[in-house]
Formats: C-alpha cells, sequence, structure tokens
C-alpha cells in the first residue's frame, strides 16, 4: 500500500493532502500515533505518522524540524489533524516538503484516530499475509493433507532441497525423508539409529529446556554442515525435533518465526495423528491374531517369523505417553514384508518386546518365500537376525509355532554366528542335541572321545577336526578354509586319528565325532 492507495480507505479518504503531492506514491510499512516530539529512535522507513502537534504547539520551529527528521528517515508521510491543537501548518514545513516529494495531509478536527487508522491497518495486515504468503516455501504444504509423516518430510525435503528427519530425545532416529544425508554426527538412516558424535548426549540435554520456548536453533559443529533444529513440544515438553541440515538452497531460504510455528504445528500434528494410527494398527493385528488362533481350522498352514535386532529392542523412556516405539518398529517391519509377500495374508504383533509375522501359505510356496524372504532382508539390513519356523498345519498350534521359532532364533544366533537369517528346516535338529546336553550319559561319551584333543595345550587339532568334517572330509576345502597347505592337513589329520584311536574314512565314525563336537559346543 501507498499513500496514493490510502487516500481512498475509511475517513482518510475525507482527507486533504497540502504538500509533497509528487510522493504519494511513497510505500507505507507501517502506521504510529505521535505525540512525543522525539522521533529520532523510533522512525522507521515508510511509516505513515499520524499527530495533532499537541506537545509541540506553540513551537513552530520544532514542528518543521519533526518533518525534516521523518524526510531524512524515508517516512512514507505526515497526518496532521488540524483545529485541534493547531490551526494552521508552517509555511516552511510546507516548502521543505514540495521540495522533497514528502506528502502532508490534513484531517479535520471531527475526524477520530480510530476511524482513521482500523482500516489502514487491517489493509496493511492483508497485504502483510499475502507478502509472506508469496514468500512462504510451505505454503502449499501447510494446506495439503498427507497419508503419512514419511509423505509429509519427503515434501519437505523437496522443498528446501535437504533431508530431513525426526529424533527423539535420546538422539534415536524415528523419521527420515527420502534422500537421507550423512554428517558428522550422523552416518545412519536406520530406524533408531544414535548419532555418532561424543558430544551429542549434551546437546539434547540443553535442547529439552531452551526449544520449550524457541522455535529454532541452529546445531553447528565445527568442520561440519550447519542443522536446522526445529522442537516437537506437548505440554511443553520437547519430546522431538526435527532436523534440516543446510544446504545451498536452504540458506536462501527465509523462514519467519510465524511460517515455522506453522510448519512444526503441522508436523505436530502429523506425528500425532501417525502414533495413534500406528497403535490402532497395532491392535487390529491382535486382533488378527487372538481371531487367527482361536478359529481352530485345521487347514491353515502358515509358518511363523521371528525378528531380532538391536533396533527392535529400542525402548523410549523420555516421553512414553507420546512416543510409542514398538509402533514404529512394527510398522517398519511391517514395510520389509510387504515386498516379498504383498499378496500375502500377514499379522505382524509383538509379544513381550519381541517381535513375530504369521505368514499363511501352501506346503508347494513355503520353501519359495523362504528364500524371498532372505534375499530381501540381507538387500535391506544387516544388522537384523530373522528366524523362519516349519510351516504347520493347525491354526492352534500358534503357541508351539512361536516357541519353536524361538528355539531356531536362539540356536542360530548361537551357532551360526555369519549369519542373519536362520531356518528350522536346518537348525531344529539342535533342539534336540539341546536336550541330549543334559544327559550325563551323553557328557561322558562326548569328553571320553574327544579328550585327547580337549586337554591338548592348543586348539589346533579341535579346530582342525571340526572343519574337516563341516566340508564333509573334503581335503583340498579344509585346507584352503584353514589357510595351511594340503601335507599340513593330512599330517594333524593323521595325528587325530592316532589321539582318538579312529578311522575318519568310515562314514559312521565322521558322524560319530561331528555329534560329539556339536554336544560340546551347544554345552559351552
Amino acid at each position: 500500500m501507498d499513500v496514493r492507495e490510502a487516500l481512498q480507505i475509511g475517513e482518510l479518504a475525507n482527507s486533504t493532502v497540502v504538500a509533497g503531492h509528487g510522493g504519494v506514491g511513497r510505500p507505507i510499512t507501517s502506521i504510529e500515533v505521535m505525540e512525543v516530539p522525539e522521533v529520532i529512535s523510533w522512525v522507521t522507513p515508510g511509516i505513515l505518522v499520524m499527530t495533532t502537534f499537541y506537545s509541540i504547539r506553540h513551537d513552530e520551529r520544532k514542528q518543521v524540524e519533526i518533518v525534516r527528521t521523518l524526510i531524512d528517515k524515508e517516512a512514507a508521510g505526515i497526518v496532521i489533524k488540524l483545529g485541534r491543537f493547531v490551526d494552521s501548518i508552517p509555511i516552511e514545513m510546507i516548502a521543505i516538503a514540495n521540495e522533497k516529494g514528502f506528502p502532508i495531509i490534513i484531517i479535520p478536527k471531527s475526524v477520530s484516530y480510530i476511524n482513521v487508522l482500523t482500516p489502514l491497518y487491517e489493509k496493511l495486515y492483508e497485504e502483510k499475509q499475502l507478502v509472506e504468503s508469496e514468500n512462504n516455501p510451505f505454503s502449499e504444504f501447510e494446506s495439503k493433507s498427507y497419508a503419512s509423516l514419511s509423505e509429509a518430510l519427503d515434501e519437505i525435503n523437496d522443498i528446501v532441497g535437504s533431508p530431513v528427519y525426526i529424533e527423539d530425545m535420546e538422539g534415536a532416529l524415528m523419521y527420515s525423508s527420502k534422500n537421507f544425508l550423512p554428517n558428522g554426527w550422523r552416518k545412519s538412516d536406520a530406524l533408531f539409529a544414535k548419532p555418532v558424535y561424543p558430544s551429542y548426549p549434551e546437546v539434547i540435554e540443553d535442547w529439552k529446556t531452551s526449544l520449550v520456548t524457541r522455535d529454532r536453533t541452529i546445531l553447528k559443529i565445527e568442520g561440519f554442515r550447519d542443522c536446522l533444529i526445529l522442537p516437537l513440544v506437548s505440554n511443553q515438553q520437547v519430546f522431538a525435533t526435527i532436523h534440516i541440515p543446510y544446504v545451498e538452497r536452504l540458506h536462501s531460504i527465509h523462514m519467519s518465526s510465524s511460517q515455522l510455528k506453522t510448519l512444526i504445528a503441522k508436523l505436530n500434528e502429523l506425528f500425532m495423528n501417525e502414533q495413534l494410527y500406528l497403535q490402532k494398527k497395532r491392535i487390529e493385528h491382535l486382533e488378527h491374531l487372538e481371531e487367527f488362533s482361536s478359529r481352530g481350522q485345521e487347514e491353515a498352514e502358515y509358518f511363523v517369523i521371528r525378528f531380532q535386532a538391536n533396533w527392535t529392542e529400542k525402548l523410549i523412556s523420555s516421553s512414553p505417553y507420546l512416543l510409542d516405539p514398538s509402533c514404529l518398529v512394527l510398522k517398519e517391519l511391517h514395510g520389509l514384508l510387504n515386498d516379498p509377500l504383498s499378496n500375502r495374508s500377514i499379522i505382524v504383533f509383538e509379544k513381550y518386546y519381541h517381535f513375530y509375522a504369521v505368514v499363511q501359505c501352501s506346503s508347494d510356496e513355503y520353501s519359495i518365500i523362504v528364500e524371498q524372504l532372505r534375499k530381501r532382508m540381507n538387500e535391506v539390513y544387516d544388522d537384523l537376525f530373522v528366524a523362519a519356523g516349519p510351516l504347520l498345519g493347525h491354526s492352534r498350534l500358534l503357541d508351539d509355532a512361536i516357541r519353536l521359532v524361538d528355539k531356531t532364533m536362539e540356536i542360530g544366533r548361537k551357532l551360526r554366528k555369519d549369519e542373519t537369517f536362520y531356518t528350522y528346516d536346518k537348525l531344529g535338529i539342535y533342539e534336540i542335541l539341546i536336550g541330549l546336553t543334559a544327559d550325563e550319559h551323553v557328557q561322558s561319551y562326548a569328553d571320553t572321545l574327544l579328550s585327547p584333543l580337549l586337554q591338548s595345550a592348543t586348539k589346533e587339532l579341535l579346530d582342525t577336526l571340526q572343519m574337516y568334517l563341516n566340508e564333509n572330509g573334503n581335503v583340498t576345502k579344509t585346507s584352503e578354509k584353514l589357510f595351511i597347505h594340503r601335507r599340513t592337513l593330512t599330517y594333524r589329520l593323521q595325528k587325530i586319528q592316532e589321539l582318538l584311536n579312529v578311522n575318519m574314512d568310515d562314514a559312521e565314525i565322521r558322524f560319530i565325532l561331528q555329534f560329539c563336537l556339536k554336544i560340546k559346543q551347544l554345552s559351552g
């Protein structure tokens, strides 16, 4: 709005421009009523001043000086109410105003300030809102609806050209946009991954108090990219933080406090809504599980999957009434299973902080599905351990299915430490072997047979025997795995046969030795 437009609004339309007609195009950025002679400290460019000259009604020199100051400060103009305290305007003031193109506007004493100011303030507010909307990169974002919080973060990512992620108040990652950018304090975008910067816990403690009343802060770590930090607050408690690392485009985007507050409020609402939605989905899955286990169908062919990783056992202690980490784990696992098993009936559930999935399939499909799962899990996570139980044919056996897959996970983690995917068909026999480890006769038999190797000062011969049996008696493969010459291996095998007084060319002897070794391994 400029002076010319203002002269058409409200009761200012009843005013008269008595000087400075050439300056009616001056923009108006604010309006103030002045009744004190000291204006230098508060006048800003674009201000339109209204006055009666009450405090200087007898001092024309001071009146002229004020107009000079307003011109020097690039004010928009001055509105003077005549007939109340002053009846005329100094000739020198009019001359200066005409020379500088500074509008002097006269309103009659019958016009009240409120009738002039109110419509002008409304017009300025409308213009300010319009400008903020035009300059607000998030204006479209704020008006859109999103199916998930992740979708909203991806949208912000596109707007600012920078990844966006959300951490809890322990630094654990809960959400991340599609284009994660590793930095000096965060290397991974895995669920619940923690920052690697040593002093980060101290930074978080500061945010817990400082961000309660602030709409932003900047994380600065020397040598690394700065990061814009926005708080998510509930009941005067910061329960999570939004992170936007600075990239070139973000530096060029101006975000006012009001814009940031609107953005934070939108994300806060999406976060809460998603938490409620995920809790509802968890309850639905538990209801489906109860229905499945109680229907007692003989032909309900299915198997159970068990998942285990550090991030599946994450517990958030900072705001338990707001954050439910198990819901995020269930969401993550369901997403992992959705690709290979998109056309399957899947129930993902939690039991005593352990996470499982029930997958329904036929016996013909079981091995194919298990292999698809193996490939999918290896592609996505290298720290996620997965155990697949046997195919069962009765829904009432669900408790047994869970027990079997738990045992498969336990044995796999213990015996196959270089693997992350375990199946019952390969490890189920070990449940029987574990039971045999409690039998003193079995233990005595294994100790007696292996005693010469167990009492050796080194484990060289014992490890050699184990590798030889693992490679099915193949000397070439065994020597390669042990990184020794074939002749060295032959010598060791001969030494083992002499100590144990056995013939390892006999398949039955190799079976017995393998059995005894497994008993000792499981006993440890």
